[in-house]
């Protein structure tokens, strides 16, 4: 049975679209987000808030999110999986909604001054995280890499373990 040169030619062009839809910033997109909620996931074990934050050992780890990003939506994969024994909860956030209650909050790229709120506050913008920012995630040299504001962490009363901090690409230890 021979292949018509038209049958030949519409696989050629399928193979051709495909390739290109590889190529184009969707899939590039969607791996950067996959990545980064990957790198939430994890901040999210290597931390510790202070005491007092969680009322039982039953209580979520609520993440909260500002903005419906690629990032943001993504995260919602995270509903349900655990993160130190806490099962983790997802609460995308319209407008100026308060974010009490959140433990980590994905803002847009400048931050949310919180004060003293032991929320950990996670940025995504170029270079090292922002004044109001505590990690801030950005992509250099096709990699995706992150920065850790320890005055932000310390004023609110959060410890990083030493193994993420030896992971970031920048530590601003203050002063």
């Amino acid at each position: 049975m021979r292949h018509c040169p038209l049958q030949r030619m519409a696989k050629i062009v399928l193979h051709g679209l495909i390739g290109l839809l590889a190529a184009t910033g969707v899939h590039a997109e969607n791996t950067e987000a996959d990545i980064k909620a990957a790198f939430i996931y994890n901040f999210a074990k290597f931390v510790e808030w202070p005491e007092g934050t969680f009322a039982d050992s039953k209580d979520r780890l609520l993440l909260c999110t500002q903005g419906d990003t690629v990032l943001a939506r993504k995260l919602r994969l995270l509903a349900g999986r655990e993160a130190q024994g806490r099962t983790i909860e997802v609460r995308p956030l319209a407008g100026a909604e308060a974010i009490s209650g959140c433990h980590i909050l994905l803002t847009p790229s400048s931050g949310e001054a919180l004060g003293h709120s032991a929320t950990l506050t996670i940025s995504e913008s170029t270079g090292t995280a922002r004044p109001n920012s505590m990690i801030n995630l950005f992509v250099d040299a096709n990699r995706v890499q992150f920065s850790v504001n320890l005055p932000a962490t310390q004023q609110a009363g959060i410890k990083v373990s030493a193994r993420l901090l030896q992971l970031a690409r920048t530590v601003n230890k203050g002063g």
